[in-house]
Parts: structure tokens; C-alpha cells; sequence
């Protein structure tokens, strides 16, 4: 089928063109990897992609930019803006150094 053009009034479409349109549509938002939320807010399914759309946006910070992403969990993310403090990455620092050592917490479930 032809593409539909969009400057028509719903009334002189067809049930078939109508149908193209919604299958449109549908395949446009299945294979979209992003959102508008109703704040406007544009929301990613993979980090990679929020931080790559954050890096083409020269000259903002994180929080200037009305985008987040949701992590696996289904929680909202947003980049933090500023710079941990020396305390802070000092304690990252030796999380990072206890995870790689196995001393980390685990999930596992005992046999």
C-alpha cells in the first residue's frame, strides 16, 4: 500500500488507510528505543543510548537535559551533574577494589 499523507481529514480516509496508519504507528513506537513521558521528559530503554544522546548535548549538564533512562529494575536514572566527593570516591574506590576481590555482598541463593 502506498504511503498515507497525513494532511487529510480523518473522514475521507479509509478503513485500509486508517489501518496503515495505526500499523505505522505501532511499528514506529515497537521499534523506538526512546519515549516522550507527559512532562515532556525523554525517556531511553538502554543507558547507552540516554548517554550518547546526553553527550550530543554540547554545553548542558545532565540536569539541564529532560531525559533519563530505566534501568533493569524499572527505576528512573538521571547522570548526576556534579563530582563525588574525595570521601565518596575513596569509598567507591574500595567497593570497586572488595567487588573484584569477592569480598562484595552476594545474591547468590545457598544450595
Amino acid at each position: 500500500m502506498e504511503k498515507t499523507t497525513l494532511n487529510r481529514n480523518i473522514s475521507d480516509l479509509t478503513v485500509e488507510e486508517l489501518r496503515e496508519i495505526i500499523r505505522e504507528i505501532i511499528r514506529e513506537e515497537t521499534f523506538s528505543r526512546w519515549r516522550i513521558d507527559s512532562e515532556g521528559n525523554r525517556i531511553f530503554l538502554l543507558e547507552e543510548d540516554y548517554a550518547s544522546y546526553l553527550a550530543k548535548q554540547k554545553g548542558k549538564l545532565p540536569s539541564e537535559v529532560n531525559a533519563y533512562y530505566i534501568d533493569n529494575q524499572g527505576f528512573t536514572i538521571r547522570y548526576e551533574d556534579g563530582v563525588p566527593t574525595a570521601r565518596t570516591q575513596k569509598r567507591i574506590e574500595k567497593a570497586k577494589k572488595d567487588i573484584s576481590e569477592g569480598k562484595g555482598l552476594s545474591l547468590r541463593l545457598r544450595d
